[in-house]
């Protein structure tokens, strides 16, 4: 079995020189003691002590960062290294209860001869033992146990952490309880011949661990890879162990010192490791941040556009009811005077066909009129209008108000020329087909005379076209919705002639071509509905801008309608 076929192991990555210099320089400095290893050294029982300390600290405050680790990502064989640095820590505690009974009773007890060597050699070997069996306890695992320690992390903790107390409390159990049976390292403070081969055994053990590591270094992540240097130290001090077995010589003091070292390093190691980690996570959070507002501005403009669709969806629905409506009326006169010449055309004069035959045609010039202010608006709802703006005079705009109006309807509207000279900067179909509708409202609601004019307003730079008729004017509590879509004033005793829609498509036009229309009360009696529009002096677009012919600009129109299409309406 391959010990790093691991569930959940990253891909192969390089692995870091830092990584193989530490261990090196462990190595390094083992060899160069080695040869002057048996000098003695003066005792400093506190200065062990305090290795306990440290070493047990470095070693606890390990085992904490790599079981947070596995609490974030859920890899058992981290849980394993942390496992086995808990296994360390804890031996010190017996380790170092034996140290100091040692003390007390001097180094010809059996605490000092068995127990106390025994303890720091389980140290030296266990904690390898259990890096490298990790990876094949994980994989021996059954696939459901695996699952339910990754989705159950802190459970899989706390049974590791009473592994590892259980596991001590055993070791020490044995050591202590079969002290008088187990080989004696140390006689009357002389080292013994089984300390050759039990140093032996734990170097071949701490040794084959290394190897093992090594193998598997690639696929284990940066932060456990520093595991090597704690196993190199461990090797390190069985190599002095060998070469100077006596205690409180140069080699006991080094070999506590490079395990107190080298655990430093692992800790320093893993905490740059998670502070690079942490780095790392707060960029990916601001990136998440980003994303989210990103989305969040995303979801913004769905919902727009969400609202837009309803919108034209309601439209859409508004246009259908209100052609249903409307289109029946029409229909229905036609259907009816239809029938009576078809049955009586025998019986009817002359006089009656041609009234007959005229209001069939007024009916169908009225349907005519709603389809063309239809398309106008399919094409003006969305936003999609295409102006073509050009240098206009007012004159010529004002040319072609009576073009649609009947022989009758001409003789009563009546046109300026407007300022000599002056100009608006506007499409020419457009401007035609709100003035046209401005017209033939008035032809259909006022019975007396109609004016038509062009005033120049320097204070906003506007050029104002006016449509002024003699009627009744517009119901004061109506006239803040006369330019709204689908609605009519109700006229006692009139009949409605549209669906609602030519002073609301003036409106759209008007305000593509940066323009806008209002209405206004004639004195004394009367409507008067204006179109402002921007001189053209006033456009930085309309300079060497040149003026083409009406007539041209209207050929290309969707927008322009029938002259009795337009009804006082909005």
């Amino acid at each position: 079995m391959n010990p790093v076929s691991i569930a959940g192991r990253p891909e192969a990555a390089p692995v870091r020189r830092g990584l193989w210099i530490c261990a090196a320089t462990v190595i390094a400095v083992t060899l160069a003691v080695a040869p002057v290893a048996g000098h003695r050294m003066a005792v400093h029982p506190n200065l062990i002590n305090a290795f306990f300390v440290l070493m047990a600290s470095a070693d606890l405050l390990t085992a904490h960062l790599l079981m947070q680790q596995f609490l974030a990502a859920g890899r058992l064989a981290t849980l394993g290294l942390s496992s086995a640095y808990l296994y360390s820590t804890l031996m010190m505690v017996p380790y170092a209860v034996v140290f100091t009974r040692i003390q007390h009773q001097g180094m010809d007890s059996i605490w000092a001869e068995v127990c106390g060597p025994w303890l720091f050699l389980l140290v030296l070997g266990g904690f390898p033992a259990l890096v490298a069996a990790q990876p094949y306890v994980v994989a021996a695992l059954p696939a459901r146990w695996s699952e339910v320690a990754r989705r159950r992390r802190r459970v899989a903790a706390v049974v590791a952490a009473g592994a590892m107390v259980t596991l001590v409390g055993v070791v020490t159990a044995v050591v202590v309880g079969a002290a008088e049976w187990l080989p004696r390292i140390y006689h009357g403070g002389t080292p013994t011949g089984a300390v050759r081969w039990a140093v032996a055994a734990t170097m071949l053990v701490t040794i084959a661990a290394l190897i093992t590591v090594i193998r598997g270094l690639r696929y284990r992540p940066p932060v456990e890879g520093w595991v090597v240097v704690a196993i190199s130290a461990s090797v390190a001090t069985e190599t002095l162990f060998l070469a100077a077995p006596h205690r409180y010589t140069l080699a006991y003091y080094m070999a506590r010192i490079t395990l107190l070292v080298s655990s430093g390093v692992v800790l320093v190691a893993l905490i740059a490791e998670t502070a690079s980690l942490y780095r790392r996570l707060a960029a990916a959070h601001e990136d998440l941040d980003r994303a989210h507002r990103e989305l969040g501005r995303r979801a913004g403009n769905l919902a727009v556009m969400n609202r837009e669709l309803e919108a034209a969806g309601a439209w859409k629905s508004d246009i259908i009811a209100t052609l249903t409506h409307e289109i029946n009326q029409p229909l229905a006169v036609i259907s009816a005077y239809s029938e009576e010449l078809t049955q009586e055309w025998d019986t009817t004069t002359d006089s009656e066909r041609r009234a007959a035959v005229q209001t069939l045609g007024r009916r169908v010039n009225q349907l005519l009129d709603m389809a063309a202010h239809l398309l106008a608006l399919c094409r003006a709802e969305p936003g999609e209008i295409d102006t073509r703006p050009v240098v206009l005079p007012v004159e010529q705009a004002l040319a072609r108000v009576k073009d649609n109006l009947t022989r009758k309807a001409r003789t009563r509207v009546s046109v300026d020329p407007g300022p000599p000279g002056a100009a608006v900067w506007a499409d020419p179909v457009h401007i035609h087909e709100v003035l046209t509708n401005f017209v033939t409202n008035a032809v259909k609601y006022s019975p007396g005379d109609i004016h038509v004019s062009a005033t120049l307003d320097n204070a906003d730079g506007q050029v104002l076209f006016a449509v002024t008729d003699e009627g009744d004017g517009v119901p004061p509590d109506f006239v803040e919705h006369l330019f709204d879509r689908f609605t009519q004033a109700d006229r006692s005793g009139g009949e409605r002639t549209g669906a609602g829609f030519g002073l609301y498509l003036s409106r759209l036009l008007a305000e593509a071509n940066h323009g806008r229309v209002w209405y206004e009360d004639a004195v004394p009696h009367g409507s008067r509905f204006v179109l402002g529009l921007p001189h053209a002096q006033h456009s930085p677009e309309t300079r060497g801008a040149g003026s083409p012919p009406l007539a041209g600009a209207a050929d290309r129109g969707p927008v322009t309608s029938r002259g009795s299409a337009g009804d006082r309406e909005s």
